[in-house]
């Protein structure tokens, strides 16, 4: 079964799910493609060799102008089904490639507000700021309302700081000392057929995909947090 981002709505309902494909003996992968994205993947490797030294922040915005277009009666401008404002839309997809690099998110504190949608009763921008088991902070934008879409994150270390910029299609590093940017070279991918061919070769050969039940429901967790903190006001802690 291949289900489309944020997988669900609540962590309880991620679980039954992942329950349910497991008994039923079907492989179960989600769709958060932009992990794969050439700047994303060479992030991650640039993490793995120590290049950065030790991440201290990471920053990111995903967002873009369809929030004009949406009517009521649409799903998307249903809040019970788009809780959050742009996060189970946009917002989700830097979720799970935050995590993706830097592991579990433990705490966040989340507000959202409508700043130029009339139409339709959803919040249209949301600020998100994160903590992460391994020590490093973050702030997440995502918005329904910006001109032009918007998908760029960056990760400041102590050795180098690297923006991934062009939707995740070019990525750029600056060495501690030398702080003009230095464009790395990445070889171009197509995330969507990956991960498609990731999932029929499980289902015909067998294996775990990269995004399973298990993996899309750390995300889903933190976007019940945030969802929690938007209404409460308050930090709230992810659940491991």
């Amino acid at each position: 079964m291949f289900v489309e981002k944020p997988f669900t709505l609540t962590v309880a309902d991620a679980r039954r799910a992942v329950a349910a494909c497991r008994q039923a003996g079907v492989v179960l992968a989600v769709g958060h493609q932009r992990r794969r994205h050439p700047a994303h993947r060479a992030l991650k490797r640039l993490l793995d060799a120590g290049e950065l030294g030790r991440v201290a922040q990471v920053e990111g915005n995903i967002s873009a102008d369809i929030g004009f277009t949406l009517k009521p009666g649409m799903w998307r401008a249903d809040p019970a089904d788009t809780p959050g404002g742009a996060m189970t839309n946009l917002g989700i997809h830097h979720v799970d490639t935050f995590q993706y690099l830097l592991g579990p998110v433990s705490r966040v504190m989340a507000v959202a507000r409508r700043v130029a949608l009339t139409g339709v009763p959803i919040q249209d921008v949301t600020g998100i700021l994160l903590e992460f088991e391994a020590g490093p902070v973050g702030y997440l934008g995502t918005s329904w309302i910006h001109a032009n879409r918007t998908a760029a994150l960056a990760l400041h270390g102590t050795e180098a700081q690297a923006w991934a910029e062009a939707d995740g299609s070019r990525l750029f590093l600056a060495r501690r000392g030398r702080p003009e940017r230095q464009e790395v070279p990445l070889a171009p991918a197509d995330p969507l057929v990956e991960q498609l061919v990731e999932f029929a070769r499980c289902v015909r050969e067998g294996g775990r995909p990269e995004v399973s039940g298990e993996e899309a429901t750390r995300n889903v967790a933190v976007l019940e947090a945030v969802v929690e903190s938007i209404a409460t006001g308050r930090a709230v802690a992810v659940p491991a």
